[in-house]
C-alpha cells in the first residue's frame, strides 16, 4: 500500500518573524536616536557651536544601522558587533555635542542600551567587551559634563552613569540564566519518564537518532533488548500500585547498572510501556538479555523475560554520510521482521521513529519466545539490518515530491 502525503503549505511571512528578538530592539533603539537631527534644526543653541556636521553624520550612521538591521532581519554576531559599537560611539558623540550638560546626562543614558540587547542573546565575551566600552564612555562623558560642578559632583555622576549601564545589563544576564535553567528542566522533564528516571519515548528517540546515525557511519552494530516484568498485574492486585511502582524502579536501576557493564559509550535505557523497558546500546551483545534477566532474579520480587536483537546499521552507499529520513513519511507497509524478507518495490523510507519502532518489534519477538517458553529467560533473535539514507539522496529527497525508497529493513536469523 502506497500512501501519498500532501506537501505542506508554506507558512506564511509575517512581521513577528521577520526580525529576531534582539535585532528588533536594534533597529528600535537606533530609531529613537533619529529624531535628534531635527531637534537641532529647530533649536540651534542645542548643540555646541560647530557641532551641526558632526551630528549630521551621527544620524546618517544611525540611518544605516537601521537599514541594514531591517534588511538583514537577523544579524549575525558580527554584524550586531559592529553595528552596536558604532551606535554606542555615536551616542557617545551626540552626548559630547549637546551644550546643556543635563541633556548630556540624559543622553549618556542611552549607553546602556547595546548592553543590555547584548545580555539578551550575544556570547558572554561579547557582553562584556560592549559593557566595558560602555561605562568608559559614559565615564568620560560624566566627567567632562560634571567637572565644572567639582570633584565630589563628579564622582558622583561618575558612579551613576556606571550603574545606569551595569543594572540592566546585570539583570537582563540573570533572567537569561534563569530562562535557560528552565527551559533545560522543561526540556528533562519532557524526555524523562517521572517514575523511574529513564528516558521516555520522546527521549528516546532523540537519543536513538543519534546513535543510529553514528552507528550508520562507521557501519556498526547495535544491541537492542526488550524487557518486560513477568506477572506484573498479579504484583499491582496483589501487593497494590505502590508495591508495582517500587517493582519498575528496582528493575530500571538494575537495567541502568547491566547496561553500563558492557563498557560501551552512549547506552539508552527507556522506559517503553507500562512494564516494559527497551535497551539500546552500541555493539554486538547477544548475551546481554540473559545478563539482565540474571540480575534482576536475585532480587526476589519479580522475575523478567527478555528479548534480544543485533542490529546492523548500514549506509546506503559505502563512505557516504549517512542520515535518517524525516519521521511520518510512510511508503510502505511491509513488515519485513515478521517475514524475514523485504521486497525491493516496496520498501519504506524509515523516519528515525518507524527505525525505532521495527527495532522494538523485532526485539520484541524475542520476549514473547522467552514468555512462550515459561518466562525467567532470554531469547536472541538475530540479526536485524538497517540501511540509511545518505546525504545526497536526502538533499534529493527534499526537492522531489516523490523521493525514490531507501530504507531498507530485513532480518537475518
Amino acid at each position: 500500500m502506497t500512501v501519498h502525503h500532501p506537501r505542506p503549505m508554506a507558512p506564511r511571512s509575517t512581521s513577528s518573524s521577520r526580525w529576531d528578538t534582539r535585532t528588533a530592539m536594534v533597529i528600535a533603539s537606533a530609531s529613537g536616536a533619529l529624531p535628534m537631527l531635527a531637534i537641532a534644526l529647530i533649536e540651534p543653541s542645542f548643540l555646541r557651536p560647530g557641532a551641526l556636521p558632526v551630528l549630521t553624520v551621527v544620524v546618517a550612521f544611525t540611518a544605516l544601522t537601521v537599514a541594514i538591521a531591517v534588511r538583514a532581519g537577523r544579524l549575525t554576531e558580527g554584524q550586531f558587533t559592529i553595528l552596536g559599537s558604532g551606535g554606542m560611539l555615536g551616542v557617545a558623540i551626540s552626548a559630547y555635542l549637546i551644550a546643556d550638560p543635563a541633556g548630556t546626562r540624559a543622553v549618556t543614558s542611552m549607553l546602556a542600551v547595546v548592553p543590555a540587547i547584548a545580555a539578551s542573546g550575544s556570547p558572554p565575551r561579547v557582553t562584556a567587551a560592549l559593557t566595558t566600552a560602555s561605562m568608559a564612555m559614559a565615564t568620560a562623558l560624566s566627567v567632562v559634563a560634571m567637572k565644572s560642578a567639582g570633584m565630589a559632583v563628579t564622582i558622583i555622576a561618575v558612579g551613576a552613569a556606571v550603574t545606569t549601564v551595569l543594572v540592566p545589563v546585570a539583570l537582563i544576564l540573570a533572567l537569561r540564566r534563569s530562562v535557560i535553567a528552565v527551559n533545560q528542566r522543561l526540556e528533562t522533564l519532557a524526555n524523562t519518564d517521572s517514575l523511574t528516571g529513564l528516558l521516555n519515548r520522546r527521549g528516546l528517540l532523540a537519543a536513538a537518532e543519534t546513535l543510529l546515525r553514528t552507528a550508520g557511519e562507521h557501519a556498526a552494530s547495535l544491541t537492542a533488548v526488550v524487557v518486560d516484568v513477568d506477572h506484573f498485574k498479579t504484583v499491582n492486585d496483589t501487593h497494590g500500585h505502590a508495591a508495582g511502582d517500587h517493582v519498575l524502579v528496582t528493575v530500571a536501576r538494575t537495567l541502568e547498572q547491566t547496561a553500563a557493564g558492557p563498557g560501551q559509550p552512549g547506552p539508552v535505557v527507556a522506559r517503553i510501556g507500562g512494564e516494559e523497558f527497551l535497551l539500546l546500546l552500541p555493539g554486538a551483545h547477544p548475551r546481554l538479555a540473559a545478563t539482565i534477566v540474571d540480575a534482576v532474579r536475585p532480587s526476589g520480587d519479580v522475575t523478567v523475560s527478555a528479548g534480544s536483537v543485533t542490529v546492523q546499521v548500514e549506509p546506503t552507499h559505502p563512505g557516504s554520510t549517512p542520515t535518517i529520513a524525516p519521521t511520518g513519511i510512510d511508503r510502505g507497509t511491509t513488515d519485513t521482521v515478521a517475514t524475514g524478507e523485504s521486497s525491493p518495490a516496496d520498501h519504506p523510507r524509515l523516519g528515525v521513529e518507524r527505525m525505532v519502532d521495527s527495532i522494538v518489534r523485532a526485539a520484541d519477538h524475542g520476549m514473547y519466545a522467552a514468555k512462550t517458553a515459561g518466562r525467567d529467560r532470554a531469547h536472541h533473535c538475530g540479526t536485524l539490518t538497517l540501511t540509511l539514507t545518505d546525504a545526497d539522496s536526502a538533499a534529493r529527497d527534499a526537492s522531489d515530491p516523490e523521493p525514490a525508497h531507501h530504507g531498507v529493513l530485513e532480518v537475518r536469523h
